[in-house]
């Protein structure tokens, strides 16, 4: 959809368009709106916290569907640290108003890895989890459907296997794996072309067609299978980074706050 696009880019802008006016017209984080955009943007960060408990606090299990308060999340994790932003007039503090403020920044842009992350491996944004199984399934009934036409073409079948067993054993470190995936996509298409120049003439040129076109879902599906795996490795791991992130947040801006009020 256009609507998360539509919102980073208005974000964008609007964070552009303050970062211009904040020396002309600087807000106060003291007093009057700056003020206030402080508590309403340190709320909002503090709100970040409902998502999660949704989904493992058992009381909140029936406060509606899990896809609504990750909106929320959503919409929060990126209205909070404007208006936080703001509040600051894009400058730097104090040192306890610094640690807090560049506690956000992390979180917030941990938060888009997230999110990048998190598509890849549900149907959409807001859809449920895909799971191994149901790729492996599917490469499982392409696979069938390829078996009697590839008893004609030894080679060729070889070629897939190779495929399949290069993207199915990736290396253990993730920067590897990474690079393995990259070269995935260019060997698809490579391998995809040498396919069809190797083909014997004396196939009619539909058959080709339809076989190659059967062959290429074969290894796109493939692909994905290893894309997926790769992605719930990563999102695991960005789950590991971003909660201590998210405390050190909280932590940071509870002393900010009341250092602000006490001094």
């Amino acid at each position: 959809g256009i609507v998360i696009p539509a919102l980073y880019i208005t974000t964008m802008v609007i964070i552009y368009m303050g970062w211009e006016y904040s020396a002309e017209r600087p807000l106060t984080a003291e007093y009057g709106l700056g003020y206030w955009l402080g508590i309403i943007g340190g709320s909002m960060m503090l709100l970040l916290l409902l998502y999660p408990l949704r989904k493992h606090a058992r009381f909140m299990s029936r406060l509606g569907p899990v896809k609504y308060w990750f909106r929320m999340h959503m919409l929060f994790g990126v209205l909070g640290p404007v208006c936080i932003l703001f509040h600051s007039s894009f400058r730097l503090g104090s040192m306890n108003s610094n640690v807090a403020l560049f506690c956000m920044l992390a979180v917030a842009t941990s938060g888009l890895f997230g999110r990048y992350f998190y598509v890849r491996i549900h149907h959409g944004l807001y859809g449920r989890k895909a799971s191994l199984a149901e790729i492996q399934e599917h490469a499982g009934m392409l696979d069938r459907a390829l078996e009697k036409p590839l008893n004609a073409f030894p080679r060729l079948a070889e070629r897939i296997r190779h495929y399949e067993h290069v993207a199915q054993n990736p290396p253990a470190n993730i920067l590897g794996s990474f690079g393995l995936l990259f070269s995935l996509g260019i060997r698809t298409w490579f391998t995809y072309a040498s396919l069809w120049l190797s083909f014997s003439t004396d196939l009619p040129l539909a058959d080709r067609k339809v076989l190659l076109r059967h062959v290429g879902a074969r290894m796109e599906c493939i692909r994905k299978l290893s894309e997926f795996q790769f992605y719930t490795r990563l999102f695991s791991a960005w789950h590991i980074l971003h909660f201590p992130l998210f405390l050190m947040l909280i932590f940071s801006g509870s002393i900010h706050v009341v250092a602000v009020h006490m001094y």
